[in-house]
């Protein structure tokens, strides 16, 4: 008995697909090309790239047309989830551990498609698309801004589509979240300073519109008023743009910034920084202006990237460490709990420690 016509054209294709005839990331010729080629109706070539579609082997693009994801048979099974995983970036001190726990997950039930942003919102845009396209039944999102919500992303949300939202609160949204409590880890990391003695603490930040900032200033804000600390605008510089995705901002520029500010708050002892790099630009600061850390400015931040054993000299900066293990497990936890129920709506927030590091003298 004869193959028919759409099975046949979907082995040829395959296998010119599966040899590297047709490469990774090409595009076909359109359905009426295909059907041209081989003498059939356009609905035979549509039954054709339809299989070719839940093999895995392409992605119909709107506009773009059929485009080779892959070059061979992929076979989830109906127990296995394909889920699309989008963030920012990745550093070795935030977001290196929690991608590695939530790829490790798709050793057991889960496949993730991972896409980076690099900050920029037309690409996180753009991703979100391509993922939907390629027929993701879910998405874990550490999205560009909190500030800013994309049209779809609050069409899913909308439609109850499984979305985990990490590092970010979303707290306006009925959306799912994980993240670090920032705002309570921001008072602590304030009030070790006042219980090291300093008086006037310096807050220097980015100027990046994400939620987890805002809480950071705000816990520091917390701490004076808990203390009946008097904190004026002088005292923060919000302003580090280097820092940022994308950014066009140079690294000396931002340094002689933070170098202006401290010269201009005399009265300064302490920073206190809202990331790791910010820790690195204002050292540098310091050290230009020809002072030391922790003997001239104590210094504190937010996470900071593990020390090497080897290192018997290594600075470490006082700091807060997110429990990123924890990010990344709870949401993979949260979003197959989503996956079951799509009307749930959970916001984890998680503990963290505070590590004693170098940079910080006791002036007491």
């Amino acid at each position: 008995m004869n193959k028919p016509l759409y099975q046949a054209i979907y082995e040829t294709l395959r296998d010119q697909i599966e040899s590297g005839v047709i490469s990774i990331d090409q595009v076909l010729p359109t359905e009426k090309e295909l059907a041209n080629s081989y003498n059939v109706s356009t609905i035979t070539v549509k039954k054709s790239l339809d299989l070719l579609k839940e093999d895995g082997f392409i992605v119909r693009k709107p506009r773009k047309g059929s485009v080779v994801i892959n070059n061979q048979k992929t076979d989830y099974t109906e127990t296995k989830k394909i889920v699309g995983l989008l963030i920012t970036n990745f550093t070795d001190f935030f977001g290196a551990q929690i991608l590695r726990t939530i790829i490790k997950s798709q050793e057991e039930e889960i496949h993730f498609i991972v896409k980076i942003s690099y900050g920029d919102q037309e690409t996180e845009n753009i991703l979100i698309q391509e993922l939907l396209e390629i027929g993701v039944q879910g998405l874990v999102l550490l999205p560009t801004s909190s500030e800013y919500t994309s049209p779809k992303i609050l069409e899913l949300i909308s439609k109850n589509f499984p979305i985990i939202v990490i590092d970010r609160l979303m707290a306006n949204l009925p959306i799912c979240s994980v993240q670090t409590d920032s705002f309570n880890a921001a008072k602590d990391l304030t009030n070790y300073l006042f219980n090291k003695g300093h008086e006037k603490i310096g807050l220097i930040a980015s100027d990046n519109s994400v939620s987890t900032i805002d809480e950071r200033i705000n816990g520091f804000l917390a701490a004076h008023i808990d203390q009946n600390r008097a904190v004026s605008q002088n005292q923060i510089l919000s302003l580090i743009d280097s820092v940022v995705p994308n950014s066009s901002r140079s690294i000396e520029e931002d340094v002689g910034i933070i170098r202006t500010f401290l010269m201009n708050n005399p009265q300064v002892t302490a920073l206190f920084t809202t990331e790791y790099n910010i820790a690195l630009l204002a050292k540098s600061a310091i050290e230009e202006m020809e002072k030391q850390v922790p003997e001239d400015y104590s210094i504190v931040c937010f996470d900071h990237p593990a020390a090497n054993i080897f290192d018997l000299h290594a600075f470490v900066f006082t700091h807060i460490e997110q429990d990123q293990t924890a990010i990344g497990k709870h949401a993979v936890e949260v979003l197959k709990k989503k996956m079951i129920d799509p009307k749930l709506i959970e916001k984890v927030n998680l503990d963290y420690k505070l590590v004693s590091g170098h940079s910080v003298k006791n002036l007491e």
